[in-house]
């Protein structure tokens, strides 16, 4: 036979050529086994390269998205920072996410049992992985349901180190399993249940145990109740479906699994759990700010005057949890609030009525005197601005038409801009520390600051600098001047003739310590050519130099007037100032001639609380002496005292608001009535408050003598409620000390009037 399965043996062994083709025949098919035997180990040595390849590649790209040594040691968590009053009250935060980091030691304990019988009961006995619920793992993936098994610390791994992802991935799980085991191996039981409290988010916002606790109850982490720290715990399966504010039966429900955790593993008992059940979720609900931020005026210039630090410091004001201490006493400051506040109603109530008729539209008779403000107001709008295009033209009076019409529209512009403002700021004059800041009456609808960046014509609270450069050039609070007005011509050839609206009654001849007292412009303007030098000028430009004094005298005191002009006009307050500016420069005569300037922080500390920079007040030379100074005490005196035969523009805070200790100050009132402004001295603390329209061209009526449009009736009643509520209060730091003259100083007396000042330093005036 010849084929490829039989040989003929006969054949193989008698013919030569029929072997070599068998033999040929065989080699051929040896050569096939071998060569394919060489090929299936080489198919071998490459499927398995490629696999090691791949899972090597897969370890090393597991192992990139791991977070270093460095960071398992050190842990990036923002963190807000604080601003604290002096007494350690946390006044602002300024955050990314809304955390306070706190130890173990200040959570409750309840809290971590919750947190322990909910999400990993077995904690205390694993290093990282729960084997037994990994054993789970397998049929969940098989179902595609990457889930169940973390434990606290794989939580802690990927909430701390973003790297590591949310992605319901095997890879996923993989890194967190690895991670959490490294951070077992870095940290103890204690410091991985801190860390995890303190990073993981809750309801409405709030990132880590302090902050939910302050967000939802008001009150520490260390405070929370059972019941409390069981809704906590509860949201952090669903942060917003199990959100206690919108949906409080579903959180019930929800906090009753975590108290039913808690009995099974043995941390309360059946009846315990069975009574707070039965509870209703209960609330004290603060809520966070929405713009990253506390909404305070004093933490937005706190935030203004340490940015620049943090940037070339390499800090990150939202989340390196800075700690800036400040110069603010809560107590006072929650009194300065509440002041600014109640008064604030009660003055837009009667501003209104003010500039309404009898049965008129609302504030009507402001609209009729001034018709321009109103159409000035629309202007200004959003809805003036689209309208050219929306109606499609370019007539003015076709868009005033249209909104006019509109009387919804019309009423809300007019309500909007005629709202009163306020502001007061108290300052301790020996330090320059700012004890209190409110800047307006709510910073989450105006952010425009009243303390230091609106600045306001003074008023008559600049006479005070007028009768210093008086007093400094050898005047006496007892000379005597005319009350009767003056003329001056101004180099345009035009007549200056600025005068009190009426001449007081009396004599003709008024003590600078009276005009003071009552604020009189026509003897403030006849100080001027007696300072200037020139006697008997009627000329304004020969009262430059004396405008100059007086200008100078403010800038010593505190106040950046260096580019007003000299101008007469300055003496009656016509120069812009602001309420810190003014406050700050009164603390001068309180503090014996020398100017401070005002301190807002003492310290900042990192989160460790380690001191990073501390700042210390600011000693200007002697602006006034000593005797100057008191002396304008003692003529302000007179501002709150009145005289014998004469009343203070500020008597009000004795009469009305029954402050009887040592007390200095000055009204103010510009004369258009749009700025009213008060500051009142004491030994410990200088006070000073402003109010008027947030818009310069909204003012008081000036033809009514009984309008509030005064400093004496609306600035002084809120320096005058903060002390009433200051001194109600036993909590609250106060002095009622008296002030002292300068040693071997003697209050100089007239000399036509010996025995009257006499008897006046015998009771005290």
């Amino acid at each position: 036979m010849d084929n490829n399965n039989n040989i003929d043996m006969d054949r193989y062994f008698n013919d030569r050529e029929y072997r070599k083709k068998i033999s040929a025949q065989r080699n051929k098919k040896k050569s096939f086994r071998d060569l394919l035997s060489k090929k299936v180990v080489k198919i071998g040595l490459i499927t398995f390269s490629v696999l090691f390849i791949a899972l090597f590649g897969y370890v090393y790209y597991l192992f990139q998205g791991l977070p270093s040594i460095q960071e398992l040691e050190n842990p990036k968590t923002a963190i807000a920072s604080e601003v604290r009053s002096r007494d350690g009250v946390v006044l602002d935060r300024y955050f990314v996410e809304n955390r306070t980091y706190v130890s173990i030691d200040n959570i409750s304990p309840h809290a971590i049992d919750a947190l322990i019988a909910t999400e990993d009961h077995r904690f205390f006995n694993h290093w990282g992985v729960d084997f037994q619920s990994l054993m789970r793992l397998p049929y969940y993936w098989l179902q595609q349901r990457f889930e169940g098994g973390s434990t606290i610390s794989q939580q802690l791994a990927r909430n701390l180190y973003r790297k590591i992802g949310f992605e319901v991935t095997v890879t996923r799980k993989l890194r967190e399993m690895i991670t959490a085991v490294q951070i077992e191996s870095n940290y103890t039981k204690r410091e991985i249940i801190e860390m995890y409290l303190n990073t993981v988010e809750f309801s409405n916002s709030a990132f880590g145990i302090e902050s939910a606790a302050q967000t939802h109850y008001g009150k520490p982490a260390i405070d929370l109740t059972l019941s409390e720290s069981a809704n906590l715990i509860g949201q952090l399966q669903a942060v917003y479906a199990y959100n206690p504010r919108l949906f409080p039966e579903r959180a019930k429900t929800r906090r009753n699994i975590v108290l039913g955790q808690m009995q099974k593993h043995g941390f309360l008992t059946e009846e315990i759990f069975i009574n707070l059940s039965e509870e209703p979720i209960a609330l004290n609900y603060q809520p966070p700010s929405k713009a990253g931020r506390e909404s305070r005026y004093f933490g937005e210039y706190v935030r203004l005057q340490v940015e620049d630090w943090a940037e070339e410091n390499g800090y990150d004001l939202y989340s390196d949890g800075l700690v800036i201490y400040t110069t603010i006493d809560s107590r006072l400051q929650k009194h300065a609030e509440a002041a600014v506040q109640e008064k604030l109603v009660e003055f837009q109530e009667t501003f209104e009525n003010e500039w309404t008729s009898y049965n008129g539209d609302y504030m009507d008779e402001l609209w009729d005197k001034y018709p321009s403000f109103l159409r000035s107001f629309i202007r200004e709008t959003d809805r003036y601005k689209n309208a050219f295009s929306k109606l499609e033209t370019d007539q003015e009076s076709v868009v005033f038409n249209h909104l006019m019409a509109d009387s919804v529209f019309v009423d809300s512009v007019k309500r909007v801009r005629t709202k009163l403002q306020a502001s007061f700021t108290a300052i301790k004059p020996d330090n320059g520390h700012i004890l209190a800041w409110v800047g307006g009456a709510d910073f989450g609808t105006q952010q425009y600051d009243h303390v230091h960046q609106s600045k306001r014509q003074a008023g008559s609270t600049f006479k005070p600098f007028v009768y210093a450069v008086a007093i400094d050039n050898g005047y006496m609070p007892y000379h005597k001047f005319s009350k009767y007005p003056s003329s001056f011509i101004q180099p345009n050839g035009q007549t200056w003739d600025p005068k009190d609206p009426t001449v007081p009654s009396g004599p003709q001849m008024v003590p600078l310590r009276e005009a003071l007292a009552r604020s009189l412009n026509n003897v403030t303007i006849r100080l001027l050519p007696e300072i200037a030098g020139a006697p008997g000028t009627n000329r304004t430009r020969e009262l430059e130099p004396a405008a100059r004094m007086i200008r100078d005298m403010a800038s010593n005191l505190g106040i950046n007037v260096s580019d007003f002009p000299a101008y007469p006009s300055i003496a009656l307050g016509t120069a812009e100032v602001s309420l810190l500016e003014l406050v700050s420069a009164y603390t001068t005569f309180v503090n014996k001639g020398v100017h401070i300037e005002p301190i807002a922080i003492t310290r900042i500390e990192d989160k460790e609380g380690n001191v990073l920079v501390e700042y210390y007040p600011e000693y200007s030379q002697e602006a006034i002496s000593p005797e100057t100074a008191y002396m304008m005490i003692d003529m302000m005196r007179g501002v709150i005292r009145g005289g014998e035969d004469y009343h203070g523009t500020g008597v009000r805070l004795r009469n009305v608001y029954n402050v009887q200790q040592d007390v200095a100050g000055k009204t103010g009132t510009t004369q258009n009535s749009a700025d009213n402004w008060f500051v009142a001295m004491m030994p410990h603390i200088v006070m000073g408050s402003w109010v008027g329209g947030e818009d310069r061209r909204i003012r008081f009526p000036t033809d009514n003598s009984y309008s509030i449009g005064q400093g004496a009736r609306t600035a002084l009643p809120i320096v005058g409620q903060f002390i009433n509520n200051v001194t109600d209060d036993p909590e609250a730091p106060w002095s009622y000390d008296a002030f002292e003259p300068p040693p071997g100083f003697v209050m100089p007396e007239d000399p036509a009037n010996t025995d009257q000042n006499r008897e006046r330093e015998r009771i005290g005036w």
